[in-house]
């Protein structure tokens, strides 16, 4: 593992979450780009816990379903509870949602969110894509590890997205989540120097969208401008531009508090559209709303970090425990110390 600090994955992680809670809060509507580049980071470690670990263990798949359930599951519960509780609590929540089963399964298992005819929590949503993706990942895994070349059939189903079902699946981001699992099967590692050219790029870009909302606030400009500045299509540059820059991230090591802030990140992710919506974040003069959002963001540090504390790590700990307990030790003189030593650290 490397040690530059500065491409800290932990840090990266909380780093995108932020970028999603400014594009909910401002104009600065690049937001996708971050979700487009965790859905890489998911590839990448999912394929590297599958190969280390996972695949080692008692009824694999089992397993390693079990266990990714049982990461996000509990705290994607928390947080719609507490999503659901500040809808009532402010009078917004609807008449009509769209069926109490459904609503209860998919915020409680995730699976089916993003087809909600009502959802509480917006960024639910691509918490459903990662679960889907979690149900073929160990075939995507297999497949890809054995012919790189098959990144171009997920390129396909992306493309196809439309016709395959839409959002309402996870056929649009699979090319993001298998260019991921490639980077770990066939051990595709970014030069330092790529890396940061990578990131210099991605920010070009984004100082680029900068001056045009700049100019758009102060000075005027045509709609077609800020339409290209927080398109799609830019959404898309800038996650395909920051790839190199995210997977660098992944070989370099990370400290206990690293590994918190990374823990964090997905808390933060969940909790801050509630928070904001509560806060009413966007009512008011620009001052207004300055105030407003500094407050909420002090709010979901806050709370993330309890929830983390107190609810998160312990329900990880015991989920590790679980894990390693069923990972398989080969007989003796096959190599069994390097699996059972190297393995449970992976869990």
């Amino acid at each position: 593992m490397g040690t530059d600090k500065f491409a800290s994955p932990g840090a990266l992680r909380l780093t995108l979450a932020f970028a999603v809670f400014v594009h909910h809060t401002t104009s600065f509507n690049l937001g996708m780009s971050a979700v487009l580049i965790f859905f890489v980071l998911s590839g990448y470690w999912v394929a590297a816990m599958w190969n280390k670990t996972y695949s080692k263990t008692t009824s694999a798949y089992f397993t390693y379903l079990v266990s990714r359930v049982w990461r996000i599951a509990p705290v994607f519960a928390l947080c719609s509870a507490i999503t659901w509780a500040l809808l009532f609590w402010r009078g917004d929540a609807p008449m009509a949602f769209g069926g109490l089963m459904h609503q209860l399964f998919s915020n409680i298992m995730i699976l089916g969110y993003n087809s909600l005819p009502f959802q509480a929590n917006i960024p639910g949503w691509s918490l459903d894509m990662e679960l889907q993706f979690y149900l073929i990942a160990p075939a995507i895994i297999f497949l890809i590890s054995k012919n790189i070349q098959l990144l171009l059939i997920c390129l396909i189903i992306s493309a196809a997205a439309p016709w395959l079902g839409g959002s309402a699946t996870v056929a649009p981001f699979l090319l993001f989540f298998g260019v991921g699992v490639a980077a770990a099967s066939h051990e595709l590692k970014p030069s330092r120097a790529f890396a940061y050219r990578a990131l210099y790029a991605s920010l070009a870009v984004l100082v680029f969208c900068a001056a045009l909302l700049a100019k758009e606030l102060y000075f005027g400009s045509a709609q077609g401008a800020m339409a290209l500045a927080f398109s799609s299509k830019t959404n898309l540059l800038i996650a395909a531009t920051m790839t190199p820059w995210a997977l660098y991230t992944t070989q370099q090591s990370s400290g206990t508090k690293d590994r918190m802030f990374g823990e964090l990140s997905y808390i933060f992710y969940l909790l801050h559209w509630s928070v904001i919506g509560a806060l009413k974040t966007g009512e008011g003069s620009y001052l207004d709303r300055a105030l407003l959002c500094s407050e909420a963001l002090v709010i979901i540090f806050v709370a993330s970090y309890l929830i983390w504390r107190l609810f998160d790590r312990p329900i990880n700990k015991l989920r590790a425990s679980w894990v390693s307990g069923r990972i398989l030790h080969a007989p003796v003189g096959f190599g069994s110390a390097g699996v059972a030593g190297a393995a449970p650290a992976m869990a």
